[in-house]
């Protein structure tokens, strides 16, 4: 989920904005990962606090979501359509990836893939098909 270069003063501000908002929730999610796996791996919390801790990155997740769709929606039409553009086919991607890696699991033996790697690939793969995109629209 990147930026774009700015020269709107209210594209800025809304630029800084999620860049603040994404920083501060990224931090909050290193904390909940770190801690969370800092308490399972060494004082052995019942599991009713293990599945607490384990869902608990999700908050700070869903205010980095929160950020992208505030930014989203603070772009021209042309910004959004690329975001859109590579939304779309980062997640068709992902999804019949996942979908043929689960095939390949269970017919051919391959190795099996947790499901937390998902959003990270997601993520990395969004960047780069929204670079090609940019690169394709300049």
């Amino acid at each position: 989920m990147t930026c774009e270069p700015v020269t709107n003063p209210k594209q800025k501000q809304a630029t800084i904005r999620y860049l603040r908002d994404i920083a501060v929730a990224g931090a909050l999610y290193i904390v909940f990962v770190l801690a969370g796996a800092l308490v399972v791996r060494h004082l052995d919390p019942p599991q009713f606090l293990k599945i607490l801790l384990a869902i608990a990155p999700m908050a700070p997740a869903l205010l980095m979501l929160r950020a992208y769709l505030v930014h989203l929606n603070s772009m021209d039409e042309f910004q959004r359509r690329m975001q859109n553009d590579a939304l779309l086919i980062s997640t068709a991607i992902i999804v019949f990836g996942s979908f043929a890696w689960g095939f390949l699991e269970e017919w051919a033996e391959l190795p099996r893939v947790g499901m937390l790697w998902i959003f990270p690939t997601f993520s990395l793969l969004f960047a780069v098909v929204h670079t090609v995109i940019r690169f394709r629209n300049k």
